[in-house]
């Protein structure tokens, strides 16, 4: 509670009192956000055995351009997503969102490989502006005591996402073709951007920390905390202020070291392994014998294992704390991924259920690492630690397709492919598991906040 009459704490307002209604539409709408990167990971995927065959390219060319997007994720994270500290999360998602958009639809007139690789470049910017700023506006929206569990609601949009690019993909490139799948995939973000425009509120602590009139700070903090004592001469604080610089440097200090960087190898490991699940499975399907509409069905019913992941995967991270739950998930994606690898010649049922589990565990694996950074990282560095996380992750995502392509390429079956993409898991593993015997709290405490990063 506040101090004195005239002051009040917009961080205590949000920990000390039940979630209000308009908290929990703030997490449905960093959930919208959300489903724009699922949207984009499976859009190009689906497309891929028709630009194969229309424009003769190998597949290592179309892993290529499969991963092409990771780029300007990198450009994005290390450069884009950091600008929200000056800036603000709204401003960032709504900008950016429109240029992933029109970068998306741009792709309709693309006539080789090369120009579609630019294309995704610039879509990739364009989407890393708007990832951190909607993960990190959930966590700022959110108590701590269910941080974790929003952080991994908001994903059932990234999964939600994922299933609507396959749905897509059914109903338009057969019949219409693939460019028409890559107007209505971009035209959808537009919409989107639109609805936010007029929706989305900006990160109480930003407002605070960067002198935002008064009045306006009120009405949010009404939003938020109905009964929170506001008079007109009430001043609003934070505990935490954000910082003006974007040095990474600062990710390195006051006891993050090993954290930083058991995070970044972590978050490597699973994006290889998700964009090659993920952007080749529908191909996968196709060359073991699937017809084109089963392989999308079979693709989009694998990817909402993350659906269901993302449904249970909050409320055990409350009560253990997302490193013992994250590491179980990496050593149960790894068994999964075997298994998929060896049941893909068999009944569509059967490869279905293991691609299900499979996806569900990385997917999980990631919701609950971007919980898992929310809580690591203070305030201050929230938006820059993401931003860098998601970008030296993304390494891996670029990685992922491209080593699918040589490798199918040099004309490895395809239970030996996925063999190999279950040795990431076990090192994501190890990384989490080195972070958790370092960080970890006293048996009585569930929470998995790092003592020694001094998180709000």
């Amino acid at each position: 509670m506040t101090a004195t009459t005239d002051t009040l704490n917009v961080q205590d307002q949000i920990e000390s009192q039940p979630m209000s209604r308009y908290q929990i539409w703030a997490v449905f709408l960093g959930g919208l956000i959300l489903f724009i990167d699922g949207l984009d990971v499976q859009l190009v995927s689906y497309i891929g055995p028709k630009i194969l065959q229309e424009w003769n390219i190998s597949r290592t060319m179309l892993g290529t351009i499969f991963s092409s997007m990771i780029w300007g994720l990198l450009i994005g994270f290390a450069f884009v997503a950091p600008l929200s500290i000056r800036y603000g999360h709204r401003p960032l998602v709504l900008i950016n969102m429109v240029l992933f958009g029109l970068a998306t639809m741009a792709a309709c007139l693309v006539t080789e490989p090369t120009m579609m690789i630019a294309l995704r470049v610039l879509a990739g910017i364009g989407l890393a502006g708007v990832i951190p700023s909607g993960v990190a506006l959930t966590g700022e929206f959110s108590p701590k005591r269910r941080r974790s569990t929003c952080i991994a609601l908001i994903y059932c949009g990234y999964s939600f996402g994922t299933m609507a690019a396959g749905l897509l993909a059914g109903a338009i490139i057969e019949q219409y073709g693939w460019r028409v799948h890559m107007i209505i995939g971009g035209v959808i973000p537009l919409v989107i951007a639109a609805f936010l425009y007029f929706t989305l509120p900006e990160s109480p602590e930003y407002l605070v920390s960067k002198g935002a009139p008064q009045d306006v700070i009120a009405r949010l903090v009404r939003r938020i905390a109905p009964a929170a004592p506001i008079t007109e001469q009430t001043v609003f604080t934070v505990t935490d202020t954000r910082e003006t610089s974007l040095a990474v440097a600062q990710l390195f200090q006051n006891g993050r070291t090993l954290g930083t960087l058991m995070l970044w190898l972590a978050l490597f490991m699973n994006l290889m392994v998700i964009f090659f699940v993920l952007q080749w499975l529908p191909s996968i399907f196709r060359m073991v014998g699937y017809s084109p509409a089963d392989a999308t069905v079979a693709a989009t019913w694998a990817s909402s294992g993350g659906i269901l992941a993302a449904l249970i995967l909050g409320p055990l991270m409350d009560r253990f704390g997302p490193y013992r739950v994250i590491v179980v998930l990496f050593m149960i994606g790894g068994a999964f991924l075997f298994f998929t690898g060896i049941s893909a010649h068999s009944a569509a049922i059967i490869a279905t259920s293991m691609a299900f589990v499979a996806m569900g565990s990385t997917s999980g694996i990631q919701k609950c690492i971007n919980a898992l950074m929310v809580f690591f990282y203070p305030t201050a560095l929230r938006s820059t630690g993401l931003g860098w996380a998601f970008g030296i992750g993304r390494f891996g995502a670029m990685i992922g397709p491209v080593l699918a392509g040589f490798l199918f390429d040099r004309q490895w079956p395809v239970e030996d492919v996925f063999d190999v993409y279950a040795i990431p898991m076990i090192i994501g593993g190890l990384a989490i598991l080195t972070m958790y015997l370092h960080y970890r709290e006293p048996k009585e405490q569930v929470s998995a906040v790092p003592a020694a990063v001094g998180a709000e």
